[in-house]
């Protein structure tokens, strides 16, 4: 994984400490029951607002880490593994459903087996800003649970939205990577917000509704800069509500998220583009309407049209 953004790739202990203290705020590093050819290997994918990280050690090791002012969201793929919060006395295990590590928090990670693990590192002030977009508040903080605790068919869909992420991430041109990076954070940061928030889950309440010409508003948007990523800030601005309204209700009335609304405006676009224009590439059709990869726009196009994106000068 993330092997495009490969930082360090050493056997050597005193290299793979530096590694955990200067990239990771780690401040104790037992590899004790390491051998000579146990090698460490490990991947940092940075971007304006958050970061992924992928590891893999051969041998037992055990890092302890200082409070950082970024959320860690972490898959451990090795048995064996887990995390103790400092403060808390339960540990927690490897898990399919992966372990939060609050910003601020210290912690420590044990892996009996050797390491493996996929990570996903946000901001304090990115998830602030995100979630007074989401709640058309001032809130500044909002206390979640760990995975394992909360609605297990969204912990599964934000697993599978970090590991497509990732995936994303190694493949795409460097053109496409400011809007897959954009997308990409706000659909993990909403994943957080809506699955491990006990709030959040608990509430039965419909948030207040729009007016029409707020949702109107939000629509010419969408038509007008289809081309740009989509954010909570950017709903909440345009609309002037609260996000949660905005998808809540456009919902309602569009039968479809903002999100997939944009999505058709593109796909039509970029249908019409391939109809009409000759001399434009897939490749080139896809950056220009917005998709956040060719991949996308090749998996969207052939759901939405039955047919992969062909341009008009290799159509016969």
């Amino acid at each position: 994984m993330l092997a495009s953004y490969r930082l360090i790739e050493t056997s050597d202990v005193n290299e793979i400490e530096a590694a955990w203290i200067e990239n990771s705020r780690g401040r104790n590093v037992d590899m004790s029951e390491a051998r000579p050819d146990s090698e460490f290997v490990a991947s940092l994918a940075r971007f304006d607002d958050g970061a992924l990280t992928h590891c893999r050690y051969d041998a037992p090791i055990a890092v302890s880490f200082e409070a950082a002012d970024y959320t860690r969201l972490i898959y451990q793929m090795r048995q064996g593994s887990a995390v103790l919060l400092e403060g808390e006395t339960s540990e927690i295990a490897s898990s399919r459903a992966g372990c939060l590590i609050p910003a601020g928090r210290r912690w420590r990670g044990r892996h009996a087996a050797g390491l493996e693990d996929l990570a996903v590192r946000i901001p304090v002030k990115t998830l602030q800003r995100k979630l007074s977009a989401y709640l058309g508040s001032g809130r500044q903080a909002l206390d979640l649970l760990q995975p394992s605790a909360a609605d297990p068919r969204g912990a599964e869909e934000l697993r599978s939205t970090i590991f497509e992420v990732t995936a994303g991430m190694e493949n795409v041109g460097d053109q496409f990577l400011p809007n897959l990076a954009v997308t990409s954070l706000d659909e993990i940061s909403l994943g957080l917000f809506t699955c491990f928030s006990r709030e959040m889950l608990a509430a039965e309440q419909k948030p207040a509704a729009p007016s029409t010409v707020q949702l109107g508003r939000v629509e010419q948007y969408l038509v007008a800069y289809y081309t740009e990523p989509l954010t909570l800030e950017t709903l909440a601005e345009i609309s002037g509500v609260s996000a949660r309204s905005v998808i809540w209700y456009f919902r309602v009335r569009y039968g479809c998220t903002p999100r997939q609304y944009l999505e058709r405006v593109r796909l039509q676009m970029a249908h019409l583009q391939l109809r009409i224009f000759s001399g434009n590439s897939v490749e080139c059709v896809a950056l220009q309407c917005g998709f956040p990869s060719v991949a996308a726009f090749r998996c969207s196009y052939v759901q939405q049209f039955g047919v992969p994106p062909i341009p008009r000068y290799c159509i016969n």
